[in-house]
C-alpha cells in the first residue's frame, strides 16, 4: 500500500512539473498593418496606445478560454477591434507578454495542477497615416 501511495506522488509532482502553453498569432485575416516594431516608412501620427490583459487557462491540458483556445484568430480580432475602437489605421509596437502571476501558481497548486493559468498582455500604439 505504501508503494501505492508513493508512486502516486510521485506521479503528481511529475505532473506539477509539466507545463507548456502556446499563445497563437496570426494576423493572416487582417486587412489593417500590424508591426511589430515603429513603422519607418510613410507618414503617421500616433493616435493613442492601448493595454489588453486576459487570462488563458487550461484544464488537463485542454483549453478553456479564448487566448489558450485553438481559436487562433483571437490575438488578431482583438488588434483589429483595438484599431477600430481608436479610430486608426495601423497597430505598431505590438508587444504580447505571456507571464505567470503569483494567483496563477497558488491556483496551480491548489488544484494539483489540474488547473493552470497564464496572463497574456498585449500592448501597442494606434496610428493614423497622414
Amino acid at each position: 500500500m505504501r508503494r501505492i501511495f508513493w508512486k502516486l506522488g510521485a506521479g503528481l509532482c511529475l505532473l506539477c512539473l509539466c507545463s507548456c502553453a502556446t499563445v497563437n498569432l496570426d494576423t493572416q485575416s487582417l486587412t489593417q498593418p500590424i508591426l511589430m516594431n515603429d513603422a519607418k516608412a510613410g507618414d503617421y501620427t500616433v493616435v493613442d496606445s492601448f493595454v489588453v490583459n486576459d487570462k488563458a487557462g487550461w484544464f488537463l491540458f485542454i483549453p478553456t478560454n479564448e487566448p489558450a483556445g485553438d481559436n487562433q484568430d483571437y490575438l488578431a480580432d482583438m488588434l483589429r477591434a483595438q484599431v477600430e475602437a481608436f479610430g486608426g489605421d495601423a497597430a505598431i509596437n505590438v508587444k504580447i507578454r505571456v507571464q505567470n502571476q503569483p494567483m496563477d501558481f497558488v491556483a496551480y497548486i491548489c488544484t494539483l495542477s489540474l488547473y493552470h493559468t497564464r496572463t497574456v498582455t498585449v500592448t501597442g500604439d494606434i496610428i493614423k497615416y497622414n
